[in-house]
């Protein structure tokens, strides 16, 4: 009986000393768009809401016969934030941003600039009552 009780206080106290799981990000926005121009302007949101690993995509320009794109998954820690270009460099560097559906509550961002060969296309997926970037490619040529 009593080895029983220590047994159970001592299991108790190893519960208790597990870590809690960390609680989930507030999500910036209630509506894709409102959540967008958040990640869009604040690098601590974009790293709270990046899948990890994050899937990540680049065309090999050197690739035969033809370029071809290249993926790989990226881990949380290897990444640079802003991962998305916030608000005053978009602007600098004359870049444009156009969003769509794709279904199931997905949502694709692309960034491009005009009369050039430079876009990068971001895609969203919902996870709970938010959205998370899922993968990016950078397709510029």
């Amino acid at each position: 009986m009593i080895r029983t009780s220590l047994m159970i206080a001592a299991l108790a106290g190893a519960t208790s000393a597990v870590p809690a799981m960390a609680a989930a990000p507030a999500c910036p926005g209630k509506t894709f768009d409102i959540f967008l121009a958040a990640f869009a302007a604040n690098a601590d949101i974009q790293r709270a809401h990046v899948a990890d690993p994050l899937s990540s995509g680049q065309i090999d320009a050197q690739a035969q016969p033809e370029p071809r794109m290249v993926t790989s998954s990226l881990p949380r820690a290897a990444l640079g934030f802003p991962i998305m270009p916030l608000g005053a460099e978009r602007r600098r560097e004359g870049l444009e941003m156009r969003t769509a559906p794709k279904g199931g509550g997905k949502f694709e961002v692309v960034l491009a600039k005009p009369d050039t060969g430079y876009q990068l296309r971001y895609q969203f997926q919902p996870v709970g009552a938010c959205w998370q970037l899922s993968a990016m490619t950078d397709e510029t040529m």
